[in-house]
């Protein structure tokens, strides 16, 4: 897999946090449909991540450490995101579509982030 289709993964998932966020805007209410969203997204997440690990976790030298833990903390936020709207939460408390869409527009950044980690390394033998 070529960086470019990597960097297709993480754009795709930051798509979809996109139109969850839009999706969430200006509503009274976030809905199990947004968490089934974040879910989604979580699982492109995924196998970004085991693409990254695919090419890097056995040849890791000091300068992938920190963008393979970085991706790993952004997942496991999205996770947390996702967790934080469950369905069961949305039948007994109020959450706030705003906050929600606060915290993916931070969930944004760190996409962005991601992706200029991703120019930073090189793929294949050389490292």
């Amino acid at each position: 897999m070529t960086k470019t289709q990597i960097k297709a993964i993480a754009l795709n998932a930051s798509r979809q946090l996109n139109a969850v966020a839009k999706d969430i805007y200006n509503r009274d209410l976030v809905t199990v449909l947004n968490h089934g969203q974040l879910k989604d997204t979580s699982t492109t997440l995924d196998d970004l991540y085991g693409v990254l690990d695919t090419h890097y976790q056995r040849s890791m030298k000091a300068g992938i450490d920190e963008p393979m833990e970085y991706t790993e903390l952004l997942k496991k936020r999205i996770d947390a995101l996702a967790e934080y709207i469950r369905p069961a939460r949305l039948k007994t408390a109020h959450i706030s579509p705003k906050h929600i869409v606060q915290m993916l527009d931070t969930e944004q950044q760190a996409m962005h982030h991601l992706s200029t980690l991703l120019d930073a390394i090189n793929i294949g033998g050389k490292a």
